[in-house]
């Protein structure tokens, strides 16, 4: 008889159909998501969806409503386990599981993101009530799972998680037969690049996020502005954030659209991969950034920040560089000691895709999250964080 699962996560729940299907092997799974866009793309797989009320800033009767909303979700499906992934739902998913009952609990923190990037007075008190909020949803849960090591020593410093109920995976995995180079043949990522709008024998640099400011988004305009010159196309493929403080103001977006051709939010990202040279992702702090898991399977050489999460994908001088945040000069002469290198470009990219494929792929990553599902709903067995915890060796 297999195990009922419930995953709650964000407007991007969609990101983890693919691990969805891996825990099918295993749960019965029941999906909750904050898009009700999101219905038909989960129907057209099989897996039930629930839509729910969720707003991104602080708001202390809407997320009063979140939680009502996944308390009655939580009491329809009726649960073995609650896995939570994002920031708000895995605060708000886990109480609710606790109110409900539920036998196994646990929450995916996969970055700290700008509560933890700035110091000014309202991002120190917001930080203080989410500590509390996560303190809270911590207790109610059996396990708390963090991507990176460095996030978990923070949270067990400061008292929020006790180590002995908390573990690391290492991201959400990526699909490495689907982000796969070979693919995409030269004459595909020929006519990808005709269709980006983008020239078809320029060295292309590509950033893959919404335009925020802790992605570094205006770092990486700064560097292409740096670089008019040297005949590299900058690619920003992303949204503008409407929904938060830190996203770029109209002003912002032009003098950015000045150096860097903007497209969006695009769903064909391992295309857009393929039609790359060099990914960078300039952010101040991830949990494990998928886009660099999945610029990593495509073989991509890699320059992001010496920050929290970045270093996990990437090994300095082994598979891409890594610059100091905030620091658009050398973000501009790695890539340009990128740009004039190809062999450089190759060895790097090389070495991106055996990692991918030896750390992060997501075979390996659902099955991490399998034992730890059949550890917590096996009451005889003690749960041992050293034994489903892996940290990067690099």
């Amino acid at each position: 008889m297999q195990h009922r699962l419930l995953l709650v996560g964000g407007p991007d729940v969609d990101s983890r159909i693919d691990l969805i299907h891996y825990l099918r092997e295993f749960c019965e799974v029941v999906v909750a998501g904050s898009q009700p866009r999101l219905v038909d793309r989960f129907l057209k797989v099989g897996i039930p969806y629930l839509p729910y009320r969720l707003n991104r800033q602080t708001n202390i009767v809407a997320d009063l409503v979140t939680l009502r909303q996944l308390i009655r979700i939580v009491r329809q499906v009726r649960p073995e386990i609650v896995h939570a992934f994002d920031t708000k739902p895995a605060v708000f998913a886990r109480i609710a599981a606790w109110i409900g009952g539920v036998p196994a609990i646990v929450g995916t923190l996969p970055g700290l993101g700008t509560l933890y990037t700035s110091s000014d007075l309202k991002t120190r008190l917001i930080r203080l009530v989410y500590e509390g909020l996560q303190k809270t949803a911590c207790r109610c849960s059996s396990l708390t799972i963090f991507q990176n090591n460095d996030d978990l020593a923070l949270f067990v410093s400061r008292g929020i998680v006790t180590e002995e109920k908390s573990a690391v995976v290492p991201g959400s995995g990526v699909s490495t037969d689907v982000f796969d180079p070979e693919r995409f043949p030269m004459e595909q990522r020929v006519e990808i690049r005709k269709q980006l709008g983008i020239s078809t024998t320029s060295l292309v640099v590509t950033m893959i996020s919404r335009l925020t400011r802790s992605k570094g988004v205006l770092q990486f305009g700064a560097a292409a502005q740096s670089l008019r010159s040297s005949g590299i196309s900058f690619l920003l493929v992303g949204d503008p954030d409407t929904e938060t403080n830190d996203g770029l103001d109209d002003s912002s977006v032009r003098r950015l659209k000045q150096y860097v051709h903007c497209t969006g939010r695009r769903e064909d990202v391992p295309a857009v991969l393929a039609a790359s040279d060099i990914c960078v992702l300039p952010s101040y702090r991830e949990g494990i950034p998928r886009v660099l898991l999945e610029a990593a399977s495509m073989g991509l050489p890699i320059v992001t920040t010496n920050s929290t999460g970045c270093r996990e994908v990437v090994i300095d001088r082994e598979n891409g560089f890594l610059v100091p945040v905030r620091d658009a000069q050398r973000l501009a002469e790695a890539i340009l000691l990128l740009a004039g290198d190809a062999d450089l470009r190759r060895r790097f990219g090389a070495r991106s895709r055996e990692l991918a494929i030896d750390r992060f792929d997501l075979c390996k990553i659902s099955h991490q999250i399998l034992r730890i599902y059949r550890t917590l709903l096996t009451p005889s067995r003690p749960f041992s964080a050293p034994g489903v915890l892996t940290s990067h060796g690099g």
